[in-house]
């Protein structure tokens, strides 16, 4: 990757090695924390983002209009939906938002109607760069569909209805909005996720103890790939 890249990431305890492990400069900007730094000489910017949709997107548009950067990495954690173990590792074919609902219109279930689309397809350069260093560290890998809403989904029925319905491998609450916008945009973009349970009814201990370690494989990886 030569071109200035931008990483998005959800939550303080993802960013925290990022910061711990690079020299850092921090920069706020119209209420959202981004970080300038090299990694493998490379320029990149993190920006914390916050959870959820709006927050994405919002932190999305202003890596794009601030920075300038050439292509987004969404990193994160998200629930398996039982096609992936904990701690595999997914990286996006496409994203989806599987809470977007206008089919009383006529349309599809995910149809995002400004811009006539449902699946937000990855960038195939970036998919592979990706899935190959994966192979190297013999980490576990799935290409799949993620779905994104805004939602922690943490019940069997939710699982079926959003793999069944998408064709979905994961969940989350930040890649499809992300994905949207870059496709606006027209910037190269691709979601990485590191399981951190399976998005039913023990969701949340799952998620709570499995972030750390999470978080730590995905940042060996994104931190390779650069």
């Amino acid at each position: 990757m030569r071109d200035k890249i931008g990483i998005i990431i959800a939550m303080d305890k993802e960013l925290k090695l990022y910061l711990e492990r690079n020299k850092t400069k921090k920069i706020s900007y119209k209420g959202k924390d981004f970080y300038s730094l090299k990694i493998n000489k490379k320029k990149c910017i993190i920006c914390l983002s916050g959870i959820g949709k709006v927050n994405a997107a919002y932190a999305t548009t202003l890596l794009i209009e601030k920075f300038k950067v050439k292509k987004i990495i969404s990193t994160g954690i998200s629930g398996g939906l039982g096609v992936s173990k904990i701690l595999d590792i997914v990286i996006s074919s496409s994203c989806v938002q599987h809470d977007v609902d206008t089919t009383q219109l006529g349309d599809p279930l995910g149809f995002v109607s400004t811009v006539r689309k449902v699946y937000f397809e990855a960038d195939e350069e970036l998919i592979k760069e990706i899935s190959d260093e994966c192979k190297k560290q013999n980490i576990n890998v799935n290409v799949g569909i993620m779905a994104c809403g805004e939602q922690f989904v943490a019940s069997k029925e939710r699982i079926d209805f959003i793999r069944s319905t998408f064709n979905a491998c994961s969940c989350d609450m930040e890649s499809g909005a992300i994905a949207q916008v870059a496709y606006i945009a027209n910037i190269p973009f691709v979601a990485i996720r590191c399981i951190s349970d399976n998005a039913d009814e023990d969701a949340s201990i799952s998620f709570i103890q499995m972030v750390d370690i999470a978080s730590e494989k995905i940042y060996n990886i994104v931190s390779r790939v650069i």
